[in-house]
């Protein structure tokens, strides 16, 4: 008898402050059978608290916050798991504020219309990095 070995599922937190989109990204990946959402926020101080509880690979990341900046997290993110790979997912992208984001260590940007199948391959993408 020969068992397959165990493919590694990815580990991702989402944080975005619009309950409805974080919802629709939740049924979005607990759908997948290679990643784990392992838990939300909704603000910078929810996802400072968030990622210290867990070892993540993959975070999606809203810019808009209603506490500060999610380009002001990227760097708190890295400190506590230095491995832990960015994804912004925003509906605003102002020149300034992708390139905050890009200067802080995100590893991609994305809008929020960007097609499903194409989150996913970057979530998978950057998981698997």
């Amino acid at each position: 008898m020969s068992l397959e070995p165990e493919t590694r599922r990815i580990r991702v937190m989402i944080v975005e402050d619009h309950a409805d989109f974080r919802e629709l990204m939740k049924v979005l990946l607990d759908g997948q059978p290679d990643i784990d959402l392992l838990t939300q926020a909704g603000s910078v101080t929810e996802a400072r608290a968030q990622a210290a509880r867990f070892e993540l690979d993959v975070v999606l990341l809203d810019l808009g916050l209603p506490d500060g900046s999610g380009a002001d997290l990227i760097a708190d993110l890295r400190r506590g798991s230095p491995g832990v790979r960015v994804m912004v997912l925003s509906a605003s992208l102002d020149p300034a504020g992708i390139e905050k984001a890009r200067s802080a260590g995100a590893d991609e940007i994305l809008d929020k219309l960007t097609p499903v199948n194409e989150v996913l391959a970057t979530v998978r993408h950057l998981g698997n990095a």
